[in-house]
């Protein structure tokens, strides 16, 4: 957790199960989301410790390492380490976690963001709704 920081959630309830839905995540390449134009993990090995870099269709460049993976919890966390442009926020992390709804076999996934408290209120605004963005692209690739 980063000391005084400012938190952020998205969270969608997905008609699809919850392994399809963790397979569209869990391997942080965001190829779902209409925002990415292309992404790459540097390095092999465990995926606690990989880094992957995302290329948005912005132009923006960003690099990401996984602090934490659970396949039994289907979540994965994940660090803001480097950004071109830079972001506002000295420092982010990210946890993408899945939950199976029972009753109907669907999925929950709840996307949350810790930054540092020098982003302020619009970077975790501007977090929000790009999560419920790809949240609703993450939508339409599992449940088609």
């Amino acid at each position: 957790m980063i000391p005084s920081a400012s938190k952020g959630t998205a969270s969608r309830v997905l008609n699809a199960p919850i392994d399809k839905v963790w397979d569209a995540v869990c391997e942080l390449d965001f190829s779902f989301w209409r925002l990415v134009q292309k992404s790459e993990t540097l390095g092999d090995g465990d995926k606690v410790g990989n880094v992957h870099r995302v290329v948005f269709k912005d132009g923006t460049v960003q690099k990401y390492k996984v602090v934490e993976y659970s396949e039994l919890e289907h979540a994965v966390t994940y660090e803001l380490i480097e950004s071109n442009p830079p972001t506002r926020a000295t420092s982010a992390l990210y946890t993408i976690q899945v939950r199976p709804v029972t009753s109907n076999n669907t999925s929950f996934v709840e996307w949350t963001s810790e930054f540092s408290m020098d982003g302020g209120v619009e970077v975790v605004q501007d977090s929000k709704y790009k999560k419920q963005e790809a949240l609703e692209d993450l939508a339409k690739l599992v449940e088609g």
